[in-house]
């Protein structure tokens, strides 16, 4: 490849390069119009799907011209013309006169000043040095940060990992996720795409209770689900091909912002509603460790900035479901964006435009009466799809007055109607508790025979329960005393071959000895006390469950609410019908395809 080949070659980069932040920066002003109008009424996840828009616009290599473009607006009528040139100065064949040649020489001289300064040559260059600079440097950061924590020992403390496999199961993540304490003070994070890393900060190990940990490690396996150390490579990526625009810096933060706020959605809703204002405060005291400091940006922090937590509590303290209009008319909203940005400008060509309509006037007609036909067919068939729509409504409306008359009649409370205990119980429910029942009588048997074991092996007495209780009922305390027990009965033995009994220090270990062995007993009475109130809450959980499961197989009431629970299933089977034809009409009418909402959306 010869320098001209190369300057070709990155002279068409930066032109698209260019281009695109251009049109991006038109889209980045109609987004920032769409959320601000939009407000709290626009819900997080369309939000952050109005950023990947943006995103996506960054990255795409070519787009195909339209005329429902908005850049139609700006875009000039091209005539039929050569492209209009600066002239060229023709240099005579002959040589100049002395007294022409005095008159010449400035304007050579401004001509070679003007090639010495041609920035249409120089900003490609500047561009490539700008990109391949930034990227360089965060390169750099993520080599550093990965070597101090590649050597770092992962976690072994077992409520720690038994916590995060539970929120694996809870958040449907395959993965396996290692647990590393973080090298630096800060809050947790998820570090790596191929193989993610849990960065836990020891102090906020110390400060956070089982439960306040289970909230943070749902939020960053919401980022694995997501796949947002990936999309974070992206960003820096496309970030380092626009530095120069300002606009994509300030688009592509609020995108990290707005991710946040859908994981701390998909967060909330996974949890109880007693449990949510927790979270908040949860994020609140992470904010006493946090630095920034010594952060890649390839990291998925929980915090991200101080100034964002407001906001994020806000909406966690003021968080409900989407409701379907919300997502109806998001997508549509999402649709008509790409639609008017996803395009170029369709060009124009006056010269062939003219003879064109001279030439093809047969042809327009032609084509004019198969568009008039195609136009009524569509037209005969909206009008008819707007008829079943109305019947879907009609019967939608009477379905809900039969759902609600059935609610009056056999009076259904709210839980009741909803499939919780109080006021009644589906068949659904019924199973779940027969299920739960199950599930908390192996529970309760294992932890009573564990405890009459472990009550036996201390009946016998000796040192038989000392040695299983490690291994029956693992307890870190425990085992730091043993380790001390064991050190001290060895020096013990090294004492009595040099010193002997009567040495001071020979006295001194023992007393240390007893002290640890009153230690260990004690340790070992404590653990049997707590399998003691475990397994006797275990059998009052059992114990309430059954109960219920009977009282559900007196009152019989599955088969008396059974007419209710019918009629609401043939309305929620309606509902999707004339969902379904809306959608279908949205498409006919605007003729593109309107996203269907996801199964845990609807």
């Amino acid at each position: 490849m010869n320098l001209n080949t190369a300057s070709q070659i990155l002279g068409a980069m930066f032109d698209w390069t260019w281009r695109t932040s251009l049109h991006a920066s038109v889209l980045i002003t109609l987004v920032t119009l769409i959320q601000a109008a939009g407000g709290k009424r626009l819900a997080a996840r369309w939000r952050y799907a109005l950023g990947l828009l943006v995103l996506l616009r960054l990255m795409m290599p070519v787009v195909p011209a339209s005329s429902f473009s908005i850049f139609n607006l700006t875009a000039p009528v091209l005539p039929n013309t050569p492209e209009l040139r600066a002239p060229t100065p023709l240099l005579p064949a002959t040589p100049l006169s002395p007294a022409a040649s005095g008159q010449v020489a400035p304007l050579r001289a401004a001509l070679r000043a003007q090639k010495k300064i041609d920035w249409l040559k120089v900003a490609p260059i500047l561009w490539l040095l700008g990109a391949t600079g930034s990227l360089v440097i965060v390169l750099c950061q993520q080599r550093n940060f990965s070597r101090r924590i590649k050597y770092r020992p992962p976690i072994s403390d077992e409520r720690i990992l038994s916590l995060l496999e539970s929120c694996r199961n809870v958040m449907g993540v395959r993965r396996r996720i290692t647990a590393v304490i973080a090298p630096q003070p800060g809050t947790p994070a998820l570090f790596g795409f191929l193989k993610p890393r849990l960065l836990l900060p020891e102090r906020a190990l110390r400060k956070l209770d089982d439960r306040e940990l289970r909230m943070i490690f749902l939020h960053e396996l919401a980022h694995v689900k997501h796949g947002d150390i990936l999309l974070n490579w992206i960003i820096i990526f496309a970030r380092r091909l626009h530095w120069f625009n300002p606009l994509v810096w300030l688009a592509l933060r609020r995108l990290r912002a707005d991710r946040e706020l859908v994981c701390d959605a998909m967060v909330m809703s996974r949890l109880a509603d007693d449990e949510r204002l927790a979270y908040g405060r949860t994020l609140i005291k992470l904010l006493d460790d946090f630095s920034g400091a010594g952060f890649c940006p390839s990291l998925a922090p929980v915090i991200n900035h101080k100034h964002e937590i407001k906001r994020r509590v806000t909406m966690i303290a003021q968080f409900k479901p989407v409701g379907r209009v919300a997502v109806l008319l998001s997508a549509v909203i999402v649709v008509a964006v790409c639609c008017f940005t996803f395009t170029r400008a369709a060009e124009k060509n006056t010269t062939a435009q003219k003879t064109d309509d001279n030439t093809s006037e047969a042809g327009s007609a032609a084509s004019a009466k198969r568009k008039a036909d195609t136009d009524a067919f569509g037209t005969k068939s909206l009008n008819k799809m707007k008829q079943r729509l109305d019947e879907l409504n009609a019967r939608v409306h009477e379905a809900e007055r039969t759902v609600d008359e059935f609610r009056r009649n056999l009076g259904i409370s709210g839980l009741g109607a909803s499939g919780k205990v109080e006021g009644g119980f589906d068949a659904e429910t019924v199973q779940r508790l027969e299920a739960a029942r199950i599930e908390v009588e192996a529970n309760y048997q294992g932890q009573s025979g564990l405890l009459n074991q472990l009550k036996e092996l201390k009946a016998e007495g000796g040192d038989k329960l000392r040695k299983v209780i490690l291994t029956a009922n693992y307890d870190p305390q425990l085992g730091k005393l043993f380790d001390d027990l064991w050190a001290t009965e060895a020096t013990l033995a090294k004492l009595s071959a040099t010193v002997g009994p009567d040495h001071p220090d020979f006295k001194s270990v023992v007393a240390m000895h007893g002290a640890l062995d009153k230690k260990v007993s004690e340790r070992i009475e404590g653990i049997l006390s707590g399998l003691e109130v475990k397994v006797a809450a275990t059998k009052a959980q059992l114990d309430s469950i059954a109960q219920a499961v009977n009282e559900v197989r007196k009152s019989d009431a599955v088969a008396n609410y059974r007419p209710y629970f019918q009629a609401k299933r043939d309305l929620e089977s309606l509902q999707k019908v004339r969902d379904a034809l809306y959608l279908k009409m949205l498409e006919q009418e605007y003729g593109v395809d309107v996203p269907k909402p996801r199964a845990d959306e609807r």
